[in-house]
């Protein structure tokens, strides 16, 4: 296309020079006012070539619009490039970025569950309505996590076993300050009972699914 118009230009600038030529040649010879044989050579060759700006005005077109019906596909070949380009991003971001477990809220019982030891356990009484560790019961996934925050102003302890048959040896706090938190994480399935050995009436239950 961009030959077809170069050669249009070119036969557009012949012809003007034709015609400057022609303009000269008369004027050298004003007496016959005939024009020099190389004027009339140069008239002769852009009579030709101006006959000819049909047929290169038509190629033209024709180029232009072969052009433009290629525009949609090169358009949808570029959008593939892009979507392409982002997919390779994102597979490569999940290679770089480690794939981190969701927390599950405490409500869901799954990964992560708190229990709070509330205030006034450390006289009897909470064991009457089973709040002396709230909850008293937790559900959570193989290899999830409890954290027990006192809340109370007295220390507690959250040991393994019972008050009756004693501690089991599976896990124990030690002494829990108030404001203090203590954590474990549980990775067998298993229904771990345990107490406060200073007051042993405060009973609690996790089970690991």
């Amino acid at each position: 296309m961009k030959n077809n118009a170069d050669r249009f230009g070119m036969i557009i600038a012949i012809a003007i020079t034709a015609v400057a030529i022609a303009f000269v040649g008369t004027l050298s010879n004003p007496q016959d006012r005939n024009i020099q044989p190389q004027g009339q050579a140069v008239i002769d060759r852009a009579a030709t070539e101006l006959k000819e700006i049909p047929e290169v005005a038509q190629d033209t077109f024709t180029d232009t619009v072969e052009e433009l019906e290629k525009l949609p596909t090169e358009i949808e070949e570029s959008l593939d490039d892009v979507d392409n380009i982002q997919e390779e991003s994102m597979e490569v971001i999940k290679d770089v970025i480690p794939d981190v477990p969701d927390v599950v809220k405490q409500s869901e019982g799954k990964l992560l569950e708190t229990i709070s030891i509330p205030k006034d356990t450390a006289a009897p009484g909470c064991e009457e309505t089973n709040s002396c560790y709230i909850p008293e019961i937790v559900t959570i996934k193989r290899g999830g996590e409890v954290i027990w925050e006192n809340d109370d102003i007295a220390a507690h302890t959250v040991t393994s076993g019972s008050a009756t048959s004693g501690p089991n040896g599976l896990f124990d706090s030690g002494l829990i300050y108030p404001g203090d938190t203590y954590s474990i994480q549980l990775d067998l399935v298993n229904e771990y009972v345990y107490f406060c050995q200073v007051h042993p009436w405060m009973t609690g239950k996790i089970v690991v699914k």
